[in-house]
């Protein structure tokens, strides 16, 4: 409590803050839940708020309603800032998508409960932001009703107190979804002697339902006795002696005496016994307080592995709740005992990782991944030995798995570039020999798996032709993709010893580059008989060649596998460098001039809140100009990214603007799928990183307000030449120097 008191003296001091704040002693002072909570249409950065711990699949929050209703658009989280009514705290969320699923299992307490009113959001109630906090794993709000209530959660298990001012109820809605979810069966009970309310609800979700749903078994314990109970299903009424109900429409209520009453809900997406398990596991005592303590130093364990010195309290709180956001999904799926589900098939069990699922690999591959497997090892070896969890148990490796199944959502074959970037970067038991055999038939077998190519369902015409051809949608997006995940797949044949596959992997992984058309400086989608189209072209369109990105966005990612290549196609590295930087200008303009709801809409040059052009800034400096890497990267970090609740450019995407956020903030941007990175320049002075017992100090001396500029950089006293740095060079480092200039 010290620390965040004396985090809060700080932030009134104002004007007389020290010139250089201190090493910071305490990260998780600085995370707010709130940040990327709001903001309006494609700038929703759709964070989760609630209470959760690292990889937690029980995240519990509320669920919002306002000014927009609960439009998915707005809501993808269950949650958004500018709303002031509650539906209902449901117990399991996503973080950071463009897609609703999950916000089931929802409670809500109440005053007056009605027996003809069984959903949770009947008793929908309004609150002040004034009267809600969040902090790393412990959410708090009181009602308009003078009910408090504080949600905490371990891994597995929801943990949440109700403090009431007068006698009340306690609303189980089975029901209850998100925009465009399902509830399509359901069952409780209840046994008052042990205090408990079991039972299971089958969710299709936004995304689930396209392969079947999920089910949830839950076991919802009380720390007291309960008085006396309701319960009901579709057609039923209210019942007060009923003690089991199924169906759909499910629901309880329990009644609830004045003053605090405690209830822990243990999940597991495997069965009854599981929940259970997981709840005696890991909440033997119900105690709000001593789990989120609990809570709250699992997250300490994370984020304190980078300590920083200097900058702004606002770059402090960003950076810190950018890393905790990297940390909130995947989540894990698996029971205490390593069980797990996956589905269609019988339960399996991990020895050695925990699985995870929600992964958002399209996204994530860019950023989390490799940050993973500097800064936290152990989640980049649960990440990548649950792609091959998914890989054995269904056939085909996945693009976006959703707890026990895969949703089919975006495009590429990305658990080829999380699993060759573990096994590049020397993550331990990643998992990328096993996983190689599979990965190479989907590739690059003329016939396709029995199962599926996964993320290659359109590898044939690729490998035919050399490009996905315009005939398929998202030609150029997916051809883009596919080069990469050669690329990347390639990387792990040589680290496996396959020097043929190896070669063959990047020679084909240079196939983007006939889509270049030199009549328009850009990609376009390719005919098969090798034409372009001749329709009048406009780089900054929406078309069906692209995905999420338009022609202008499309070019850049290409040059992180292949900076030589894009500067070759562009004319030579000044040729390419002078593109970028009229993109950046026009980008900068853009903002300065549009009206400020320009900000809710897709970006017409360089968009911060999408993937495809994530890597641009720092393709500066592997064109031999870290001084512009260095003055566009602080410029999106001074002016894209804030402290607010729409702080984050666009959706999280399961961490991945936040881990951008961090990783620019150190001074480096990774070729995925390799042991590479960009170097870039620091926000901060002095940056301690200390992973395994290991410590880093990244010094750059003269970063303040203004931007500054890399004069020479120094490992342990060497100097460093050219614009990379490997894996081994970071990690086994103990200081890495900056000397910074005024001057580019």
């Amino acid at each position: 409590m010290k620390i965040v008191l004396g985090l809060a003296a700080l932030i009134a001091c104002g004007d007389n803050l020290p010139a250089t704040l201190p090493e910071v002693t305490d990260a998780v002072a600085y995370v707010d839940p709130t940040i990327g909570t709001g903001g309006l249409g494609f700038a929703y950065g759709s964070c989760f708020v609630g209470a959760a711990a690292p990889h937690g699949l029980a995240k519990p929050a509320p669920d919002t309603d306002g000014e927009f209703g609960t439009v998915a658009f707005q809501h993808f989280s269950g949650y958004y800032s500018d709303d002031n009514k509650i539906q209902g705290f449901s117990s399991l969320h996503l973080h950071g998508t463009g897609a609703t699923d999950y916000g089931v299992l929802s409670v809500m307490p109440t005053l007056a409960f009605d027996p003809t009113k069984t959903t949770v959001v009947a008793y929908e109630m309004p609150f002040d932001k004034s009267d809600e906090h969040a902090t790393a794993g412990d959410y708090r709000v009181t009602l308009a009703d003078g009910i408090a209530v504080e949600l905490t959660a371990t891994q597995r298990v929801a943990v949440e107190r109700f403090t009431l001012p007068s006698a009340g109820a306690l609303v189980l809605d089975l029901s209850k979804v998100l925009d465009g979810g399902t509830v399509d069966a359901a069952q409780l009970a209840i046994d008052d002697s042990a205090h408990e309310i079991t039972g299971s609800l089958h969710h299709l979700g936004g995304m689930s339902s396209g392969y079947g749903g999920y089910t949830v078994y839950f076991v919802a314990r009380a720390a007291q006795p309960c008085t006396s109970h309701y319960a009901w299903a579709k057609g039923s009424p209210a019942d007060a002696n009923a003690t089991s109900e199924q169906g759909t429409a499910v629901g309880a209520a329990i009644a609830l005496p004045a003053g605090d009453f405690q209830l822990a809900i243990g999940l597991s997406l495997v069965s009854a016994e599981g929940a259970r398990r997981n709840l005696d596991s890991e909440v033997p005592t119900i105690d709000v307080d001593v789990v989120a303590e609990q809570t709250r130093a699992a997250w300490s364990d994370k984020l304190d592995r980078v300590k920083l010195t200097g900058g702004t309290l606002a770059q402090r709180r960003t950076f810190y709740t950018s890393l905790y956001h990297t940390f909130l999904m995947p989540s894990v799926i698996g029971d205490v005992d390593g069980t797990y589900q996956l589905v269609g098939q019988p339960a399996l069990v991990a020895s050695g990782w925990h699985q995870m699922s929600d992964l958002s690999l399209w996204d994530t591959y860019r950023t989390v991944a490799p940050l993973y497997a500097w800064l936290a090892p152990e989640s980049a070896r649960d990440t990548a030995r649950s792609l091959v969890g998914f890989g054995d148990g269904l056939g085909a490796y996945p693009k976006w798995p959703l707890a026990i199944g895969e949703t089919g959502t975006m495009l590429g074959a990305s658990a080829e570039i999380i699993l060759a970037d573990a096994t590049a970067r020397g993550v331990p038991d990643a998992g990328g020999d096993l996983a190689y055999a599979q990965l190479r038939a989907a590739a690059m077998d003329p016939n396709a798996p029995a199962a599926s190519r996964g993320g290659r369902g359109d590898v044939v015409p690729y490998m035919k032709y050399g490009y996905v051809p315009r005939s398929i949608a998202s030609s150029v997006s997916e051809t883009t993709e596919y080069s990469h995940d050669d690329f990347a797949l390639a990387q792990l044949a040589g680290a496996l010893g396959n020097t043929a596959d190896h070669d063959a992997l990047l020679a084909r992984s240079l196939g983007w580059r006939s889509l270049y058309d030199p009549s328009v400086g850009y990609l376009r989608g390719r005919n098969e008989d090798g034409t372009f189209p001749t329709d009048p072209f406009d780089p900054g369109a929406s078309s069906d060649d692209y995905r999420e990105a338009n022609a202008r966005q499309s070019l850049w990612m290409t040059g992180v596998h292949d900076p030589d290549g894009l500067a070759q196609l562009l004319g030579g590295t000044d040729a390419a460098v002078a593109a970028l930087s009229d993109l950046f200008d026009q980008t900068k303009v853009d903002a300065e001039t549009s009206d400020p709801s320009a900000a809710n809409f897709p970006r017409p040059y360089y968009w911060a809140g999408n993937e495809p052009d994530l890597n641009a800034a720092f393709l500066f400096a592997q064109w031999g100009r870290p001084d512009l890497t260095a003055q566009w990267t602080r410029w999106v970090l001074d002016t894209i990214y804030t402290d607010q609740t729409d702080g984050v450019p666009g959706n999280d995407d399961g961490g991945t603007m936040g881990a951008w956020y961090v990783l620019a903030s150190i001074g480096v941007y990774p070729v995925a799928g390799t042991d590479t990175w960009v170097m870039g320049t620091p926000l901060f002075p002095r940056v301690r990183i200390d992973v395994g017992g290991h410590e880093l100090v990244i010094e750059a001396d003269g970063v303040g307000d203004a931007p500054a500029y890399v004069h020479n950089i120094e490992i342990d006293g060497a100097n460093v030449s050219g614009p990379y740095l490997t894996q081994a060079q970071l990690v086994g480092a103990s200081r890495i120097t900056f000397t910074m200039t005024q001057n580019p």
